[in-house]
C-alpha cells in the first residue's frame, strides 16, 4: 500500500516547527514491507527546507491550467444538473496517476477540498472557529474557508486527527462529528530535539548578543503577528506594571508578520515602551533556544488554540507558563497558571508575585507525559493498519458479489 503524506504552504513560525516535526517522526514509523510512504508537496523547495533526504518526494506542480479547472470543479459542485464527470478533478488524476492508496494532509489544506471520492486523512487545528468568525484575520471570507475544510472532512475523510479532547469535543459539539472518526495526537515540537545535538553551545552568550538590557527581567512571548494571538493584552499589562513602579520588567516578542505587526508597533511607540517591549521579528532557533533558557517565563495571551508549541517547548525547557484562561485543553491546565483575557491588572500582579518569590522552583514534570515519540508512531500506524483493515473487508464483500 502507498501512503502519501501531503505538505504545502508551510510558511514560517508555528506551522513550519508543527509540519518538521511531524515529517521528521514519519520515517520512523514500522509498517509491513509491502507499505510504501511518499511526501507529495506543491512546493518544489520543500526536500530543502524541511532536510528531507531519505523520503521519496512527488511534486504536484501548480499551474494556471490546474486553476481554472478546480475552478470548475467548484461550479460543477454547485449545480446538480450538471455531470461530475463532465470534468477532470487534476488532483484526483495527479493521485490516481502516482497509484496513491491512502493521503494524509498534515495540516489543514485547501487540496482537501478535492478529494470527493479520495482516501484521506487530515490533522485539523482550530477546531473552535465557530466561537470567534469574528476575530479580524477570519474577515475576507477566511472564516468560510476553513469552516468549510472543516465540514467536508467530518462527512468524507476517513480519520481526522487533533490535538486535545477538547477538540475532539469542539469537532462532536460544533460539526456533529461521530467520535471514532477523531485521534487525538498532540503537536510535534521539534525545538527540543534541536537542543539536545547542540546543548554544548554557549546559550548565555547567544541570548547576550540580542542586546536586551540585562537589568530587566524578561518574559517571553514567541507567537506570530496574528490579531488572535493578542499582543495589544501584553501592551496594557505592561503600562499597568508601571503605573506599579515596576519598570524593569520587559516582554520578549518574536515571529513574522501575520497583519498585526504594524499596529503592535505604532502602539508600543505611542505608549512609549520601546525599552520594556522588545520585537525581534524572525530569530534562529538557537536564539529562541536561548530565550527559553535564560527568560524569567513565557506567557501566552492567545484567544485560539487548545494546545501550543510554545506550551511543549517550555515544559521541555522546565518554564513557568502563564496562559489566558479557558483557552488550553482540561488536562493542561496542570502545567500553567491562568490569567483573565479582560483584566491586564490580572496579569500584572501575578508577574510581580512570581518575580518577589524566593524560591522559583522550577517545573518538576516528565516532558514525555505530554509528547512521546512512541506514543505518535502507535497513533499513525494504527490509523494506516485500521485502514488496511477497512480495505480487506471491502475487497472480500466485492468478490463475494
Amino acid at each position: 500500500m502507498k501512503t502519501a503524506f501531503f505538505v504545502s504552504g508551510l510558511g514560517s513560525g508555528g506551522i513550519y516547527n508543527q509540519t518538521k516535526g511531524l515529517l521528521k517522526l514519519i520515517k520512523n514509523l514500522e509498517l509491513d514491507n509491502n507499505d510504501h510512504i511518499c511526501i507529495i508537496t506543491d512546493e518544489k523547495k520543500i526536500s530543502f527546507d524541511l532536510g528531507i533526504d531519505d523520503i521519496e518526494i512527488i511534486y504536484f506542480k501548480k499551474t494556471f491550467l490546474k486553476r481554472l479547472m478546480f475552478s470548475l470543479v467548484e461550479i460543477i459542485k454547485k449545480n446538480r444538473f450538471i455531470s461530475r464527470e463532465l470534468i477532470l478533478n487534476p488532483f484526483q488524476n495527479f493521485l490516481k496517476k502516482n497509484k496513491i492508496d491512502l493521503l494524509i494532509f498534515v495540516q489543514p489544506s485547501f487540496y482537501s477540498l478535492y478529494c470527493d471520492g479520495v482516501q484521506f486523512i487530515i490533522n485539523i487545528w482550530n477546531t473552535e472557529i465557530k466561537k470567534y468568525y469574528n476575530l479580524k484575520e477570519f474577515i475576507n471570507g477566511k472564516y468560510e474557508y476553513q469552516n468549510k475544510i472543516i465540514n467536508f472532512s467530518v462527512e468524507k475523510a476517513f480519520r481526522i486527527i487533533v490535538f486535545t479532547e477538547k477538540n475532539k469535543k469542539d469537532l462532536q459539539e460544533f460539526y456533529n462529528c461521530e467520535p471514532e472518526k477523531i485521534v487525538i495526537q498532540n503537536l510535534t515540537p521539534i525545538l527540543p530535539n534541536v537542543y539536545e545535538k547542540h546543548k554544548d553551545k554557549d546559550f548565555l552568550k547567544i541570548f547576550n548578543g540580542l542586546n536586551l538590557n540585562s537589568e530587566f527581567q524578561w518574559f517571553f512571548y514567541p507567537a506570530q503577528f496574528w490579531p488572535h494571538k493578542n499582543h495589544k493584552y501584553l501592551i496594557d499589562v505592561m503600562n499597568d506594571l508601571i503605573k506599579k513602579n515596576n519598570d524593569k520588567i520587559g516582554f520578549i516578542f518574536c515571529g513574522p508578520d501575520k497583519g498585526n505587526l504594524n499596529y503592535i508597533k505604532q502602539t508600543i511607540k505611542k505608549e512609549n515602551l520601546a525599552k520594556n517591549i522588545k520585537i525581534l521579528g524572525f530569530i534562529t532557533d538557537d536564539e529562541i533556544i536561548s530565550i527559553y533558557k535564560n527568560c524569567v517565563a513565557v506567557i501566552m495571551p492567545t484567544c485560539l488554540g487548545r494546545s501550543s508549541l510554545p506550551l511543549l517547548e517550555s515544559l521541555f525547557f522546565k518554564k513557568k507558563i502563564f496562559y489566558s484562561k479557558g483557552t488550553l485543553d482540561n488536562h493542561l491546565k496542570k502545567y500553567v497558571e491562568e490569567f483573565e483575557l479582560d483584566n491586564p491588572a490580572n496579569l500584572s500582579s501575578k508577574l510581580l508575585e512570581y518575580i518577589n518569590k524566593k524560591d522559583k522552583k522550577s517545573y518538576e514534570i516528565d516532558y514525555e507525559d505530554e509528547f512521546n515519540e512512541n506514543k505518535f508512531k502507535r497513533n499513525y500506524e494504527n490509523i494506516i493498519n485500521d485502514f488496511k483493515k477497512l480495505m480487506r473487508k471491502m475487497e472480500k464483500c466485492l468478490n463475494r458479489k
